[in-house]
């Protein structure tokens, strides 16, 4: 998946989402702070729940084949231990459990974290799978060098001005002041190339995977919509109640369409704005936006009237919804 102001953490070499000194830490200025930085944490959590086939990422292929191009076939006790996994998988929602792993400084210090969360044995089952692929993920991992790269690419990019003012437009499009709230974390783990990338927003922490030869440009996409989600998230509660009733007066569509925009505004944002104006070359409406048919076809639609909003100083609010509803039921 992927703001108005961005500040990028750049971690120190061990693999950890570990602070770093200021001057390394800001790629982009206004009007919020981002940080950034490598998680060694989210990156193991992340390969072992793709391994076991129970990440919701679209990359999960990537990692099963990049694995065994490295590693040979998965062997017999590889398999009980991502039966495990997938067991707890299954008894506790992996996006809360990603995140805690995402914000940590180390794996010690996650699982510390969910110890009380979970049942013991099930713990124990974490830990266990976590130690087994640990000395493996090391070797890809190779001291956090491919998210380090990004970083230190992007804090050189020129572009991160044309980020900043298209940031500070969608900030302004959800009416919300950012600096209310503690900033959003980019948690940075590398991705076999030649796939797409997966990225998550768990509340204010924002897993995004990183290619090889990736450029500012080719994540711009991924951190407006993300960021975008975190947005949403600052809209007060009555306004957002305000929203949702006034939604569901304009129609018998009007759940599934509003249900829909949750997905489909962020991917309008980032996969219609941002990807057209930083990889015009590339960019094509009738390409792939988003994994699933009905969200890219409801940001497709809805994309010119996101991109107008943006333009003009508009805001998510009634009068958009009247324009996106009429877009989106229309042939």
């Amino acid at each position: 998946m992927r703001r108005v102001g961005l500040v990028l953490a750049l971690a120190a070499l061990s693999p950890t989402l570990a602070a770093s000194r200021p001057n390394e830490r800001q790629i982009l200025a206004r009007p919020f702070p981002m940080e950034a930085a490598p998680s060694f944490p989210g990156g193991l959590f992340h390969w072992v729940d793709s391994l076991a086939g129970t990440s919701g990422g679209k990359t999960v292929p990537a990692y099963r084949r990049d694995y065994v191009q490295r590693f040979g076939p998965i062997g017999d006790d590889d398999a009980v231990h991502l039966r495990a996994f997938a067991a707890l998988r299954a008894q506790r929602p992996t996006s809360y459990l990603l995140g805690v792993f995402c914000s940590a400084r180390g794996i010690d210090d996650a699982l510390t974290s969910v110890k009380a969360e979970l049942p013991p044995g099930a713990w124990d089952d974490l830990a266990a799978a976590l130690a087994h692929f640990r000395t493996k993920y090391e070797v890809i991992w190779n001291d956090g060098e491919i998210p380090r790269s990004f970083l230190e690419r992007a804090r050189r990019d020129p572009s991160r001005k044309r980020l900043e003012a298209l940031l500070s437009k969608i900030v302004r499009f959800y009416r919300v002041d950012p600096l209310t709230a503690p900033p959003p974390r980019l948690a940075l783990v590398p991705v076999p190339s030649g796939f797409g990338t997966h990225a998550e927003a768990i509340g204010r922490v924002l897993l995004i995977e990183i290619r090889r030869e990736d450029a500012l440009a080719d994540e711009a996409s991924v951190i407006v919509h993300e960021t975008s989600h975190f947005l949403w998230g600052l809209v007060p509660p009555d306004r957002q109640r305000r929203l949702a009733e006034h939604a569901s007066s304009l129609g018998p569509a009007a759940p599934r369409i509003f249900a829909l925009l949750g997905e489909a505004v962020p991917t309008a944002l980032g996969q219609g704005v941002a990807d057209r104006m930083f990889d015009p070359r590339r960019w094509s409406i009738d390409g792939p936006w988003y994994h699933t048919p009905e969200v890219d076809g409801c940001a497709k639609k809805i994309y010119p009237l996101v991109q107008e909003a943006l333009d003009s100083g508009g805001a998510l609010d009634e009068a958009f919804l009247d324009r996106v509803f009429r877009a989106v039921a229309s042939p």
